[in-house]
């Protein structure tokens, strides 16, 4: 706790090997990795999209789990046992659909919600469902936001939770190699974009079915920075390597003092005043 800006939370991104359709291996590593995690003081850890299965389209049904299914239940009992909020990403079956979805599970091992990705991309549209905008998530740590891999591409996939007065936006994702040069850049516009810190939780490994590696480049952005003159790289609060290697990197933020720069910005106001998008207009 900081007499001025308030209570510490610490964030982790768990960058992690996915490796396709072996859930149990999968599991097994991603339960060391939240343990260091838990090792170094993390109130929130997040792990990649579909880091349980992957995402192949051969086998997409068969490695899908339901909302009670012993995917979420790995997630409650190490939330549980750990006594932190963990975020990721889980490949959601729902009655004849299949999504690419996040979940975010308290310390109590409860879900606190639930997130399906709404920018999916045309050559997948047969094989996944196509989500809708996310709802904020109130939460101990602060107001959370979801969004899932390809999200990160678009401005409006995001911009609801500026409305809805997030503090923090998780972006669990799965991405390939090719998509690596914007990466940075597009981060910190998100982060911006929303005024927000952002977790981007990514995966490593190879996709076979697509034969293309996953990108890795984990990272923990702050959208309230403004002034760079003095250092360039003042929003990047933790980055991982371009080796493309399993690692956690983690990060301090202050919520309540977050909020009092955000209230004397004026994109809040300005938003509700100009801004309209197919998903809300004024009034929202």
């Amino acid at each position: 706790m900081s007499l001025f800006r308030g209570p510490r939370t610490r964030l982790a991104a768990l960058q992690m090997r996915i490796e396709p359709g072996q859930r149990d291996e999968n599991l097994g590593r991603a339960a060391e990795l939240l343990s260091i995690a838990r090792e170094r003081e993390a109130d929130l850890a997040c792990l990649p999209a579909t880091f349980a299965t992957g995402l192949n389209f051969p086998t997409l049904r068969s490695d899908a789990t339901a909302e009670d299914g012993p995917v979420v239940e790995f997630l409650a009992e190490q939330a549980r046992t750990l006594g932190m909020h963990i975020a990721a990403g889980v490949l959601l079956s729902a009655g004849r659909e299949v999504f690419d979805a996040a979940v975010l599970v308290g310390p109590g091992g409860d879900p606190l919600g639930w997130y399906h990705r709404a920018c999916v991309w045309a050559g997948e549209a047969e094989y996944v469902s196509t989500g809708s905008p996310g709802e904020v998530i109130d939460t101990p740590l602060g107001r959370i936001g979801l969004l899932v891999s390809h999200d990160l591409r678009f401005p409006e996939a995001s911009r609801q939770y500026l409305v809805q007065d997030a503090d923090l936006v998780v972006c669990v994702a799965n991405l390939f190699g090719p998509f690596s040069h914007p990466l940075r850049s597009i981060c910190r516009a998100r982060a911006a974009d929303t005024e927000c810190a952002l977790v981007f939780a990514s995966g490593v490994g190879e996709n076979r079915f697509a034969n293309m590696a996953y990108v890795g480049r984990s990272m923990i952005v702050d959208g309230l920075v403004q002034d760079v003159r003095q250092d360039p790289e003042a929003d990047i609060l933790a980055e991982a390597g371009p080796d493309a290697r399993e690692t956690v990197i983690d990060a301090d933020v202050y919520v309540r003092q977050r909020r009092k720069v955000r209230s004397g910005l004026p994109f809040h106001d300005d938003v509700r005043a100009t801004w309209t998008t197919i998903h809300g207009g004024r009034d929202r």
